[in-house]
C-alpha cells in the first residue's frame, strides 16, 4: 500500500433538515486520492459525542490495526472484546456516496447520535476526520481552548451565537 494522504484543517458547513451537507473540498480530495471512489464511511466516534469520517481505503488498515491490538492484548494476557470492536468499526457505519461537489445525505441515525441540526464542524485529525455539532464541541470539557476559539470564530463568521 502506498503512502496515504491525511485529513487536516477544518470547515463549518450547513446541514439541512433532510441531512444534506457538503464535505469540505480538501477532505473530498483526500477521500478520492486514498480510495479512488466518491464514497466516505461515517460512524460514531469511539469516545466523543461526534462522528468519524474516512475513506474506504482506511477500512482495511483499520482491520489490520484491530488484529494487531488483539494480538498484543492476547500476548499480554489481557481481555479483548473483538466482537464489540468489530461491530462498532464495521457494522455501525454507513458507506455514503457523494456527488462531484461533495454533497451527500447524512443518515438520520447518525445525525441524531451526534446532534447535528444546523451546522457541522469538520475537523481533520490525521487518518480520519471528525464531524461535530459546534455547540456540543464547545460544551465538551476535554476540548482544548484553541479548538474552542476556532469554533467560536467560525460561528461568529456565520452570525451564529456560540
Amino acid at each position: 500500500m502506498g503512502e496515504r494522504e491525511i485529513f487536516s484543517g477544518y470547515a463549518l458547513n450547513a446541514i439541512d433538515a433532510k441531512g444534506r451537507l457538503a464535505i469540505p473540498a480538501s477532505f473530498r480530495k483526500v477521500i478520492e486520492r486514498n480510495s479512488n471512489a466518491p464514497h466516505l464511511i461515517i460512524g460514531r466516534h469511539e469516545a466523543d459525542n461526534c462522528l468519524t469520517g474516512y475513506d474506504r481505503g482506511w477500512s482495511s488498515r483499520l482491520q489490520a490495526r484491530i488484529e494487531r491490538d488483539e494480538a498484543r492484548a492476547q500476548d499480554a494476557g489481557q481481555a479483548y472484546d473483538r466482537h464489540t470492536i468489530n461491530r462498532r468499526a464495521f457494522g455501525l457505519v454507513e458507506d455514503i456516496g457523494f456527488d462531484a461537489s461533495g454533497r451527500f445525505i447524512l443518515p438520520a441515525f447518525f445525525r441524531a447520535k451526534a446532534q447535528l441540526t444546523e451546522w457541522v464542524l469538520f475537523l481533520g485529525v490525521g487518518q480520519v476526520f471528525e464531524l461535530w455539532n459546534p455547540h456540543v464541541c464547545l460544551a465538551a470539557d476535554h476540548i482544548d481552548t484553541d479548538t474552542k476559539d476556532l469554533v467560536r470564530f467560525l460561528l461568529a463568521e456565520r452570525g451564529v451565537v456560540a
